[in-house]
């Protein structure tokens, strides 16, 4: 925590925790430690903890069909509601002095 402040050098410096490697980072350096050997299990399943794109792009797309399916239905309500409204106005709109 004590390097997030710090600015001298930034070309040496991890982009999240600002820490000074103590050699400048080029483009194609690969960050040294990193293990993507098998590992525990995690607490959640993929799913859960939201790393499905496709299956949340699936469910979106089945509450916008939902969303479009009501509003269809609805329109033809709304629009004799608006109708409706309108020529009241137009009958008040007459029947002031």
């Amino acid at each position: 925590m004590d390097d997030c402040a710090a600015t001298v050098h930034p070309e040496r410096r991890l982009l999240l925790t600002n820490y000074d490697l103590g050699e400048p980072l080029g483009g194609s350096s690969v960050q040294s430690g990193l293990n993507f050997g098998d590992s525990i299990p995690e607490l959640f399943a993929g799913q859960e903890m939201g790393e499905d794109a496709i299956w949340v792009l699936h469910e979106s797309l089945e509450i916008r069909a939902r969303i479009l399916a009501d509003l269809a239905t609805e329109l033809p309500n709304v629009r004799a509601a608006t109708k409706w409204a309108a020529q009241l106005g137009k009958q008040s709109a007459h029947r002031k002095p």
